[in-house]
């Protein structure tokens, strides 16, 4: 009886251990179905942001600690606590590197496969190359790379390792040849130190050699395979008769840089890097790649995987933001001339900031937006183009009332009884709060259509003595001849607008001047919230349209996906004026560059940095626009668009 009780007990006690497994299986088959169907829900969005109560967890593998790499790091970790992922809150962190060592990336990559992390980053070629072959159990998105498919990444940028995709940065070779040829005419000679086991400095070396032949100048060059060898190296290269020296982003000459430039400061050669970061180490100049707007633009890439994408469906990026950099206290010591013209070859963007304290900035957004977010990356950028280092030179809060008034005027009440130097609004119902309560600290705006109905003053000149910034008005006479000459025979075109948005309703009534002027009819459906927007669009289209002509404003930029989509099943041509929209099937848009906007907004708020008044410095219009032809879209509504259009148009999508 005993051993029958005790059998019958063993048997029960089976089962519940496989139901437990099968019910722990389907919760997880459940927990990532349920990620997967959170994902695609957003997968539209231009930004991608972290779950409410999720935790996430990654693996950063670096070849070993550098400056440049502490930069991208900061861009990184900047652009993921915007998107929600807050690094030591609901973003863990692992770090490891190889120690400098070739022959510890494999060991390092192997532990990093087997700890518990959603995904893990790789830093370098190196360890690109080493995720390549040991990665086997976690997604890889990889960024401070130069070249990903020599590293090993891939056939093509589309065509990858199924489980790595990240961004490349191949640095700019024939600027920095350009440079060292202004800087020191008549050179003949230039040396050069790399490790020939890095794939990115075979690759680079590649396309230098027949570059620096096009030009008529030697290049000498020296190998190393570890950076112990790599001070040697150096004093042989400098005894040799070379004008200058070059060593691109090569991990293990860096990591031995201080040897280098003792070297170079000995002989008296010029130290050309591709590294921005080494100019304030002592390189005599810098033309590389911004590696924080690297690490920021590589963000949304980690979101995206975090989130659960494929990512084989990912496409690796090539993202290379040129900087240069001089130091002129070693150009004063090394006696060089500096010519003339050498001015002309640097981008104004180079200007660097002088401060003489940490900024204190912040940016006020009404919602999240396809014309609000570029414009807020341009801010970002701009101001590192301006030199500042984030969190170091300055830091910049950004608040965002997700299209609540109620919200927005709680964040503008907030931000007048704390200490800002300036403050960086945008979008017309931002504009107009800030306008009625901030009295004092100095805003500049962008992505406003008009700051005038605004509140923000009378004219461009005579505004609000604390105020300036960019207006983006739409070009609307531009549109409408660009859509005549698409759609010749266009008699009616149509559009939704927001009654209870200004900046709307401006919006509107310039586009039905412009239509009128050319012969067209414009018909108009209000929408009062997102909730409307399909009936208004079902409705619109019951007009007899032959075009939608959508114009800006916060509502319906954010609602336009329901817009375009109602468009393409009443087979009605669609033209906007928000870029984006061309690449998700207008037939073109005419498109204010809301980047530029970001950037032109910073290069206001520099001359107040500077100490200029913010009333002697007028509003301006933002610098560009931008023609985007869809021929893909075109053809899916039966229209076949002339050549003059194309040959017009900034940006020809097929």
């Amino acid at each position: 009886m005993f051993d029958y009780i005790k059998h019958l007990y063993k048997g029960i006690l089976l089962i519940v251990i496989i139901a437990a497994i099968l019910l722990f299986s389907d919760l997880n088959n459940r927990n990532k179905q349920k990620k997967e169907n959170r994902f695609f829900d957003i997968k539209h969005r231009s930004e991608f942001f972290a779950e409410p109560g999720e935790t996430y967890k990654i693996g950063i593998v670096y070849f070993a600690p550098d400056i440049s790499l502490d930069i991208l790091f900061n861009g990184l970790f900047t652009g993921l606590k915007e998107i929600g992922f807050v690094k030591d809150s609901n973003l863990q962190v692992t770090f490891s590197h190889a120690n400098g060592e070739t022959g510890n990336i494999q060991p390092v990559l192997q532990n990093m496969d087997n700890k518990d992390v959603d995904l893990i980053m790789t830093m370098t070629t190196p360890c690109l190359t080493g995720a390549c072959a040991a990665i086997k159990n976690k997604n890889v998105v990889f960024t401070y790379c130069y070249d990903p498919i020599t590293a090993g990444a891939g056939k093509s940028y589309s065509d990858h390792l199924p489980n790595i995709t990240g961004v490349g940065s191949f640095p700019p070779i024939e600027q920095t040849i350009n440079f060292i040829e202004k800087l020191l005419p008549g050179i003949k000679s230039v040396g050069t130190i790399y490790n020939s086991s890095e794939a990115n400095s075979r690759k680079v070396m590649s396309v230098a050699r027949e570059l620096f032949k096009q030009k008529g100048i030697k290049l000498k060059e020296m190998t190393v395979t570890n950076a112990n060898e790599v001070y040697q190296a150096a004093q042989v290269i400098t005894s040799r008769d070379i004008q200058a020296l070059w060593i691109t982003g090569d991990n293990t000459s860096l990591q031995a840089f201080d040897g280098i430039l003792k070297n170079t400061d000995r002989s008296k050669i010029p130290l050309i890097v591709n590294d921005i970061e080494f100019v304030e180490k002592g390189a005599t100049a810098a033309i590389g790649i911004g590696w924080y707007h690297t690490g920021y633009k590589t963000a949304p890439m980690v979101a995206r995987v975090l989130l659960g994408e494929n990512t084989e469906n990912i496409p690796i990026e090539n993202i290379v933001e040129e900087n240069i950099d001089i130091n002129f206290d070693k150009i004063e010591k090394l006696e060089i001339q500096i010519p003339d013209d050498i001015f002309d070859f640097i981008n104004a963007k180079s200007e660097k900031l002088k401060l003489t304290k940490k900024l204190n900035l912040t940016l006020i957004q009404y919602n999240d937006s396809p014309i609000s977010e570029p414009s807020h990356e341009g801010i970002i950028d701009a101001l590192v183009n301006l030199g500042l280092r984030p969190e170091i030179d300055f830091e910049l809060t950004a608040r965002n009332a997700q299209a609540d008034i109620s919200t927005l005027n709680l964040i503008v009440d907030a931000t007048i009884t704390e200490n800002y130097d300036l403050v960086f609004v945008t979008s017309t119902p931002t504009l107009q709060t800030a306008a009625k309560k901030i009295k004092n600290t100095p805003v500049v705006f962008s992505v406003v259509a008009d700051p005038i109905i605004a509140g923000a003053g009378k004219s461009f000149t005579e505004h609000l003595p604390n105020f300036t910034g960019i207006s983006t008005l739409g070009d609307f006479e531009g549109m409408i001849k660009l859509l005549k000459q698409i759609l010749p025979d266009a008699k009616t075109i149509g559009t939704l607008f927001t009654p209870g948005e200004i900046n709307s309703v401006n919006n509107k009534d310039e586009l039905e001047k412009y239509a009128n002027q050319y012969g067209l009819k414009l018909i108009v459906v209000p929408v009062n919230s997102s909730s409307e927007v399909t009936d208004a669009a079902k409705s619109l289209i019951s007009n007899d349209l032959d075009a939608i002509c959508q114009i800006v404003d916060n509502l319906t930029s954010s609602s336009y996906p329901t817009i375009l989509k109602i468009s393409k099943k009443a087979n009605i041509p669609f033209f906007g004026f928000v870029s984006k929209q061309a690449n998700d099937g207008a037939v073109a848009v005419v498109a204010r560059d809301y980047y530029q906007a970001g950037v032109d907004a910073v290069n206001l708020a520099n001359k107040i940095f500077k100490g200029e008044n913010p009333k002697d410095i007028p509003f301006e219009f933002v610098s560009k626009t931008n023609i985007i032809i869809n021929l893909d879209a075109a053809k899916f509504y039966g229209i076949n668009i002339c050549g003059d259009v194309i040959k017009s148009a900034d940006k020809i999508l097929y």
